[in-house]
C-alpha cells in the first residue's frame, strides 16, 4: 500500500501542505470547514502519521523501554500495569526480557544499550542484580534519559516503586504470634535480594520482640524440600514456616506431607506474594498480597511525570505500596 504523505492529502483537499501539517498536528487556525475537509480526506486515504519523523522533529519518540523478566505471574502483572498506563497516555512500551537466574550484569547492559540506541524517552527496569552500582546506569543518566526501578530497590539515585517489605514481614510475624507460635522458621534464597532481605529481617525482629525465635533456613528451590524435611524431623521442630515467596511455602506442603504432618494442625505455613495458585492449594495458603499491577501503573506515571516535567523535584522519588495479609486455611493455633 502506498505511503500517504501530507502532500497527497493537500492535493485531494485542495489546500496547502502547511495547512495539512497544522491541521493534523492540532495547531491549525483555519476554518472549521477546512479542518473537516482535511480530516475527511486523511481518513479516506487511510493516512497514518510517521512517528519516526515526528520523533526527529520533536526529540521525543513516545516510547518507553521496559526491562523485565517474564518468568513469573508477578512480573507479568507489573508489565501489564506499565503497559496500560503508558498506552492510555499515548506512549508505547518496548519490553526486553532478562532472566535473573542466568543473565549477567553485562546482559542487562546490552539490553539498556538496545533501548538507548532506539532513543526511548525513558527506561523502567526490574534490576537483575540489586548490587549494580550507579556507574552501571550512567549509560542512561548521562544521556538525560529518566530511569525508574520497580520491585527491587537499588543503591542508585533512580526513582523507585515497590512494596513496603518491612510491613509485609511484620504482618506475617504478628499473625503467627497471635496464634501462639513462638518457634518458627523463615525459608529463603541462599543469596537474598534487598527486598527479600528486608521482609525477612522485619519478620525475625517482630518474632523476637514477641518472645519467640526465628531460624533462617536457606536453600535453592531444587533442594528446599530436603532441607525442610530435615528441619521438620528435629526433636523440636518449628511449629510454623514462613516462605520468602509462595513457591517456597508450597515446598513446605510437600515436606510436611512426606514427614506425616498435617497443615495447619501440626504445622502452620505462610507465604508471600499471593501467587494465583495460593488459594488453590489444599489447604489454601495464608500469604501476603502485593499489588504488582498498581506497582506497574505507578512506575509508568512516575516516568511520565519526568518526561512531561510534572515531577517538581530532582530528588529521587520512592514509592512503597502497603501489602495486605490474606489469611486462609494454612495457619492455625500452635499444636498443643
Amino acid at each position: 500500500m502506498k505511503r500517504i504523505s501530507h502532500q497527497d492529502i493537500a492535493r485531494e483537499a485542495n489546500v496547502s501542505r502547511v495547512t495539512v501539517s497544522l491541521v493534523l498536528s492540532g495547531k491549525d487556525q483555519t476554518s472549521e470547514e477546512t479542518r473537516k475537509r482535511v480530516m475527511d480526506v486523511a481518513r479516506r486515504l487511510r493516512y497514518r502519521p510517521n512517528l519516526l519523523v515526528h520523533g526527529l522533529q520533536t526529540g521525543r519518540t513516545h516510547t518507553i523501554g521496559v526491562i523485565m523478566p517474564a518468568s513469573m505471574h508477578f512480573h507479568g502483572q507489573v508489565a501489564r500495569g506499565i503497559h496500560d498506563e503508558l498506552v492510555q497516555r499515548d506512549f508505547v512500551p518496548i519490553q526486553l526480557w532478562t532472566n535473573p537466574s542466568t543473565d549477567t550484569k553485562a546482559t542487562e547492559l546490552e539490553q539498556i544499550h538496545r533501548l538507548v540506541d532506539r532513543r526511548v524517552d525513558g527506561v523502567i527496569i526490574w534490576p537483575a542484580d540489586v548490587s549494580v552500582p550507579d556507574v552501571h546506569f550512567h549509560e542512561i543518566w548521562e544521556r538525560h534519559v529518566p530511569l525508574v526501578t520497580v520491585d527491587r530497590e537499588t543503591a542508585t539515585q533512580a526513582d523507585h516503586v515497590g512494596t513496603d517489605e518491612e510491613l509485609g514481614g511484620r504482618l506475617v510475624a504478628r499473625h503467627l504470634l497471635s496464634l501462639g507460635h513462638r518457634r518458627v522458621a523463615h525459608v529463603s534464597f541462599p543469596r537474598r535480594t534487598a527486598s527479600i532481605l528486608r521482609r525477612g529481617e522485619a519478620f525475625s525482629q517482630t518474632i523476637a520482640a514477641g518472645g519467640g525465635t526465628s531460624e533462617l533456613v536457606t536453600a535453592s528451590e531444587a533442594d528446599m524440600v530436603c532441607v525442610m524435611k530435615e528441619l521438620l524431623c528435629r526433636s523440636e521442630p518449628p511449629t510454623a514456616i514462613f516462605g520468602a515467596i509462595d513457591p517456597f511455602a508450597m515446598k513446605a506442603y510437600i515436606a510436611a506431607h512426606e514427614c506425616g504432618l498435617k497443615i495447619p494442625q501440626d504445622l502452620s505455613v505462610a507465604g508471600y506474594a499471593d501467587f494465583p495458585f495460593a488459594q488453590d492449594l489444599v489447604p489454601s495458603l495464608t500469604t501476603v498480597r502485593q499489588d504488582p499491577y498498581q506497582m506497574g501503573r505507578i512506575a509508568a506515571k512516575t516516568m511520565l511525570d519526568h518526561i512531561l516535567d510534572r515531577k517538581g523535584s530532582e530528588e529521587p522519588r520512592r514509592t512503597h505500596l502497603a501489602p495486605m495479609l490474606i489469611v486462609r486455611n494454612s495457619t492455625g493455633p500452635v499444636p498443643g
